[in-house]
């Protein structure tokens, strides 16, 4: 069983919708998941529209590969494509940061979209 930390992000116009909708799909498609809050945070360029991000820690027997797949096919699915994000409007956003207790996108796990998340999860556990 592999054991995965998840970025969930999206500034689109519905991005209410569309994270309440990405939740009730990977609630679906993985195994014991668990959720930070969801919170706002400004686009890291300083320009885009800001963000509702969460967190979501799960369980898979699918491998690294079967599961970016997966996600990324939910993106596309929800509406994300080249232009839309050259656009800076992200219907979703779907990123492994670690997979079994390796940071697998450290740029990512460094900014506070992914901390404060990851954060939150901590301080539920205390």
């Amino acid at each position: 069983m592999n054991k995965f930390i998840l970025s969930i992000g999206t500034n689109s116009p519905d991005r209410e919708w569309q994270m309440s909708h990405a939740i009730k799909q990977l609630k679906q498609i993985f195994k014991k998941t668990t959720f930070s809050e969801i919170y706002e945070v400004p686009a890291h360029n300083g320009i885009d529209a800001p963000y509702l991000n969460a967190i979501m820690v799960g369980t898979t027997n699918l491998s690294l590969d079967e599961a970016n797949r997966a996600l990324k096919q939910w993106e596309t699915i929800c509406g994300r494509t080249p232009a839309s994000k050259q656009q800076g409007v992200i219907p979703i956003d779907l990123d492994i940061v670690v997979w079994n207790n390796e940071v697998i996108r450290p740029v990512d796990y460094s900014r506070e979209y992914v901390s404060r998340g990851i954060s939150s999860l901590l301080y539920d556990l205390i």
